[in-house]
């Protein structure tokens, strides 16, 4: 029950936020589905860094934006967006948790640089799931790592 009216009240304060314009406008990039889709709309993609930004530019330009909410929740699980995020146990690193041997699948070194990762997670999911993130997140969800 509390969560419930916890879950409730955020409704109610996002909604007066956007109403009374105290919404920060600039971290909500929108854009329009792609063609061909049976759908007809907008997609609006809110972020919270700079690397999600980055992200978000690029699935811009790539026409998947519709695709943003599978890479926020990939990536949030995998490294909460940290350019610095380690797995000791595995040796996993950074934003999209590269293991050591996967920099060499992108033709890259491994690097601290959140902007570089950003670019190099989306060509590894181009490259193992024909750029289907959503692809790539189910396989998170359901063993664990994509």
């Amino acid at each position: 029950m509390f969560k419930r009216l916890v879950a409730i009240l955020l409704i109610v304060i996002f909604s007066v936020a956007i109403d009374d314009k105290v919404f920060d406008r600039s971290h909500v990039p929108v854009a329009p589905l792609p063609k061909g889709n049976d759908i007809a709309g907008t997609v609006v993609a809110f972020y919270e860094n700079e690397y999600q930004k980055h992200a978000i530019d690029l699935l811009t330009q790539m026409n998947k934006l519709e695709q943003w909410t599978c890479l926020y929740t990939l990536w949030t699980r995998e490294s909460n967006w940290n350019p610095k995020s380690l797995n000791r146990k595995s040796g996993a690193y950074g934003i999209a948790q590269f293991m050591p041997a996967t920099w060499a699948l992108v033709d890259a070194k491994k690097t601290s640089n959140g902007f570089e990762q950003v670019e190099l997670g989306l060509a590894y999911i181009q490259r193992k799931y024909g750029g289907n993130i959503c692809k790539a997140l189910g396989s998170n969800l359901g063993r664990g790592w994509y």
